[in-house]
């Protein structure tokens, strides 16, 4: 029986420090590094290009980008 408190006790444990890791990286402000800081400012910049992009076609949906004038992108 007291085997398998201490297991309980364990599992629980490890349960908590795991909690504990995940609010901490929740917290976490901007990326610190140089690396990350540009990671995060291609992702802004792709992202924002998208949105744009999305928002062209919707307002000319029949425009003539898929016409052939253009080389296809992959």
């Amino acid at each position: 029986m007291g085997t398998f408190v201490a297991l309980l006790a364990g599992i629980g444990g490890v349960c908590a420090w795991c909690a504990v890791v995940l609010v901490r990286r929740g917290r976490r402000g901007a990326t610190e590094n140089v690396d990350g800081l540009l990671i995060e400012q291609a992702a802004r910049l792709r992202a924002q290009q998208l949105r744009s992009a999305g928002r062209d076609f919707r307002a000319h949906p029949h425009a003539a980008s898929g016409s052939g004038s253009e080389p296809r992108r992959r």
